[in-house]
């Protein structure tokens, strides 16, 4: 059956699969094999959208499903109350999806249904982050996203990337244009098409010094979950991630194989490590 696009916009496919990137560093492996230790030991008990994104990253590093099932378990049993929104019931559906479960029958409940409850007019939710994140999950779980969705968040570009309220005139913020990125590729945009370029040329300019991003931009001190997910949308747009931008998240890495928010702050080593091993895994989303 074909797919129905947007002619100039959307490929013939979209990317479903991302695959480890041919030029990733062995020292990104060896990153990669520490934080996803670490991270299996430490996310057992997470609540349900960090355990969904552990789920994920595991996945990415190459957990077989059989070793997530009983994390798979135990966040259908915690979801229900926690996806009440378009972002998070797509962040479990991702996970069901990566441990090999039905995101439309998770634990009784569809996610995908969630998610297409609170559509219109172009828009999932309130923000960026509700919008990307429910463009990967329909992916992932192999739906066609509405050409609708696609124009409209094409169209929220401002002047470089995107922000987090998906509105043109608001402030550009690098970790909102990176998921854009990921989720308009999954989506079908073309690789080449011009916002997109136009999108990761932005993204690429707020580096600073040691090569890393920070959410606001402008050549700020690097952290983990900007720079992980630069290094992502790069990747899903099949361009190769600097070298500096790589070693500026290693070097965020702990001696036992969690990251830091940033040099200066160690945030959430939950979140900011479930960012990264996707990047170090040499990956990028939505993961089948």
């Amino acid at each position: 059956m074909r797919r129905r696009t947007l002619p100039g916009v959307l490929a013939a496919a979209a990317v479903l699969v991302a695959a480890p990137h041919a030029g990733a560093a062995s020292t990104d492996g060896a990153a990669a094999s520490r934080a996803a230790a670490w991270l299996a030991a430490n996310s057992r008990t997470a609540p349900a959208g960090q355990q969904a994104d552990a789920i994920v990253a595991l996945r990415a590093a190459g957990r077989s499903r059989a070793f997530l099932r009983g994390r798979a378990t135990a966040l259908a049993r915690t979801a229900p109350a926690y996806a009440t929104t378009a972002g998070a019931a797509a962040k479990v559906a991702m996970a069901a999806v990566a441990s090999g479960r039905n995101p439309a029958a998770f634990g009784g409940v569809d996610y995908l249904r969630r998610i297409t409850n609170r559509y219109a007019a172009g828009r999932y939710g309130a923000t960026a982050w509700d919008q990307a994140l429910s463009l990967l999950a329909l992916r992932a779980a192999g739906r066609t996203v509405p050409p609708a969705a696609v124009r409209a968040t094409l169209a929220a570009r401002g002047s470089g990337g995107w922000s987090f309220d998906l509105r043109p005139r608001s402030r550009d913020a690098v970790d909102t244009t990176a998921i854009v990125v990921e989720a308009l590729v999954a989506s079908g945009v073309r690789r080449s098409d011009r916002r997109l370029a136009a999108g990761t040329r932005w993204m690429l300019a707020q580096r600073n010094r040691a090569g890393g991003v920070a959410t606001a931009g402008g050549g700020a001190p690097t952290d983990a979950n900007s720079t992980a997910g630069a290094i992502r949308a790069l990747r899903a747009t099949g361009r190769r991630p600097p070298a500096s931008m790589r070693a500026a998240l290693r070097s965020l890495q702990a001696p036992n194989g969690s990251v830091r928010y940033s040099r200066a702050a160690a945030g959430s080593p939950l979140l900011a490590t479930n960012d990264a091993l996707i990047a170090f895994s040499g990956r990028w989303l939505p993961v089948r």
